[in-house]
């Protein structure tokens, strides 16, 4: 076991995710579930580095407490394994889909086997030798079922592949999200501390992804509204080509258009439009069903599309939106309160001048209608 070599494989990786954090702290996310998921990423990470250099260093000493302090960091360092690669796939899917109700259901789904697999690291507390045992001589080993760490974080790497699979066979490409920059490193670094035990490679690796993830998430940015935390006007013009160019296509596109926004700007301040738009932001990722994607056209413009050819979704995508609006209204402590006018349209393969045209006309009919204009 070559120690000096794990100091610095590991307090490499540790300075670099301790300037990741730093990062992420002066370029904070709009958005709270992408930071938490995030910054759980990096604290997991940071902790299995320190955990697992400590492990490391009390390997085949002898003093009291050493036993303990054995077991203790190899089950963190195990346990660490597994989550950073679940996290990791619910911040693609989160990332990329920006919709809650896929976030809830894909952690129940993903969080079962991981579940199993830390309900396993956890009893080798009990049962020494399942994931890893400590010898009468405090010398590590791994155990029985130990290869299923590596196995589940490797699925976790190819789940994440297919999420991104998923979103550009529906939506497509996003080539500027870099999941394969992720992915490439920590597999590289967990194939080889797999291998070959005493190299420190599984955790650096994963700390020159963060940096890798880091430099392309500045080009995904650009695709992101900052205000709503939604794709932007920049990512509907692409979206708007690719739909154009999809043989066969079937979409309903929604659009929202804020009642009455500019009062909310005139009477409590701009500051306060702005707490507005961030709030709609909130309401659509909330509302939108997993075969839909919201984005910002400008200002107090929004626009939703439902990848599908029924009407009934579409309507149902718009009930869903009016439900949270108005629990939005009964719940808010702010002084304001919204509504939308909304234009909807179907595209099927026409003219795309003449799809926003309907959509834009039914739009401002219907809020011609809510501002009791004629």
């Amino acid at each position: 076991m070559n120690i000096p070599e794990i100091l610095v494989a590991n307090g490499t990786g540790a300075l670099l995710v301790i300037y990741m954090f730093l990062l992420r702290v002066r370029t904070s996310e709009t958005d709270k579930y992408r930071a938490k998921l995030y910054d759980a990423m990096l604290a997991i990470t940071l902790t299995a580095q320190i955990t697992e250099t400590l492990s490391f260093l009390l390997d085949g000493h002898m003093f009291f407490g050493c036993r303990f302090l054995l077991y203790l960091t190899n089950t963190i360092c195990a346990s660490a394994t597994v989550l950073v690669g679940y996290i990791w796939c619910l911040f693609v899917d989160y990332r990329i889909f920006q919709s809650l109700k896929r976030l809830k259901k894909k952690r129940i789904q993903l969080g079962i086997p991981v579940l199993l697999v830390e309900v396993l690291v956890l009893l080798n507390l009990f049962i020494p030798g399942l994931m890893f045992r400590i010898s009468s001589h405090n010398v590590y080993t791994r155990g029985t079922f130990s290869l299923l760490i590596y196995i589940l974080l490797m699925g976790c790497f190819l789940e994440s592949i297919y999420t991104v699979h998923i979103f550009e066979k529906k939506f497509g490409s996003v080539k500027f999200f870099p999941v394969v920059y992720y992915m490439f490193p920590c597999i590289i670094g967990a194939t080889i501390q797999a291998i070959f035990y005493g190299i420190a490679t599984g955790w650096l690796s994963v700390s020159l992804a963060f940096m890798l993830v880091h430099m392309q998430l500045q080009s995904f940015n650009t695709f992101i509204d900052e205000m709503s935390g939604l794709y932007n006007r920049k990512y509907l013009n692409y979206y708007l080509h690719k739909m154009e160019e999809t043989e066969n296509a079937k979409y309903f596109g929604i659009m929202l258009d804020v009642n009455d926004f500019k009062s909310i700007n005139d009477t409590y301040g701009h500051l306060m439009g702005d707490q507005a738009i961030k709030e709609i932001g909130h309401i659509l990722t909330h509302a939108i069903p997993s075969n839909a994607i919201a984005m910002r056209m400008a200002g107090d413009e929004f626009m939703v599309f439902v990848e599908t050819g029924l009407q009934e979704e579409a309507e149902k995508c718009q009930a869903r939106i009016e439900k949270r609006v108005q629990h939005f209204n009964d719940t808010t402590d702010l002084p304001f309160y919204l509504s939308f006018s909304y234009g909807v349209a179907k595209y099927d393969g026409q003219e795309l001048r003449d799809f926003l045209a309907e959509r834009d006309e039914k739009m401002y009919n219907e809020k011609k209608v809510n501002l009791g204009l004629k």
